[in-house]
């Protein structure tokens, strides 16, 4: 009925509330205007001359949380066509729980608030069943095991084509706990401030999405960002020559948890030179 009592019988509109016959109060539905959050992991088979980045860069997550998400993919990057593997749906590590498992030890495991695993997988129960597959949103892995010697340089090129010579020292003055002890990224955070995270590949965009000057000329004190390996790989600009060349510090190169001074030729590095963070 209206303001005045009358039964508004055929409808009509009452200020924001809108009748239908016999007054039933209609009641606006929201369309939604993107597809909804897949709350699945799903298994995906490598196609011929795919690897771990082409198919992370396809599905929109890094290669390290294909690698967490796949117990078989923790020691070797490698994947041979016709391989499945299991793709989390949005940025985070896919885990099949144990009998001992449970969503406070796996929250502590994988750095990330207990209620996000019970929201995103629609939990009834903080108990967990064995063989219940669960996606962590935001999960972090450990470390990878340390690539054997000569990792870097034996899918990045000759180590006869470079001037390089192993050093003894010295990590730069800056405190970086978010990148794990041996791997090229956390040897560049000690010499630079970095705010972002991510493999070293993605450093060039990462950076530049958060303001920082990039460019594709080395300058002392700038971070070198390539494709030398799955992961990618960065080193600190210490010196540029007079003939342009440039000589770069850098960590798991030469072999893990081992620091090199290397110098580096004009388009020596080919497409494997993404560029440099100012």
């Amino acid at each position: 009925m209206n303001a005045e009592a009358v039964m508004a019988t055929e409808g009509g509109q009452y200020g924001d509330v809108s009748l239908g016959r016999y007054s039933t109060i209609i009641k606006p539905v929201s369309i939604p205007t993107s597809a909804p959050i897949n709350h699945q992991p799903f298994t995906y088979t490598v196609a011929a001359g795919e690897n771990l980045t082409v198919i992370a860069t396809k599905f929109h997550v890094s290669v390290a949380e294909i690698r967490w998400s796949n117990t078989n993919l923790m020691s070797t990057d490698s994947v041979a066509t016709g391989n499945q593997v299991v793709i989390p749906p949005l940025h985070g590590i896919v885990v099949v729980a144990s009998s001992s498992d449970t969503i406070d030890a796996l929250a502590t495991k994988y750095q990330v608030d207990p209620q996000v695993i019970i929201d995103f997988n629609r939990l009834r129960s903080t108990q967990l069943t064995s063989g219940t597959t669960l996606v962590i949103p935001g999960g972090v892995g450990g470390a990878f095991p340390p690539p054997p010697p000569l990792y870097q340089i034996l899918h990045g090129g000759s180590p006869s084509g470079y001037l390089y010579k192993v050093v003894g020292c010295c990590l730069g003055p800056y405190v970086n706990n978010k990148f794990p002890v041996g791997w090229c990224t956390y040897f560049v955070a000690t010499k630079r401030q970095v705010t972002w995270n991510g493999d070293a590949g993605y450093w060039y965009a990462n950076a530049s999405a958060q303001g920082y000057p990039v460019g594709p000329t080395p300058k002392v004190g700038s971070i070198m960002v390539t494709w030398e390996s799955w992961a990618g790989h960065v080193a600190y600009v210490e010196a540029v020559n007079p003939d342009g060349s440039w000589v770069v510090s850098e960590m798991n190169w030469v072999a893990f948890d081992v620091i090199d001074e290397r110098t580096i030729k004009p388009g020596q590095l080919g497409q494997r030179l993404v560029g440099f963070i100012y």
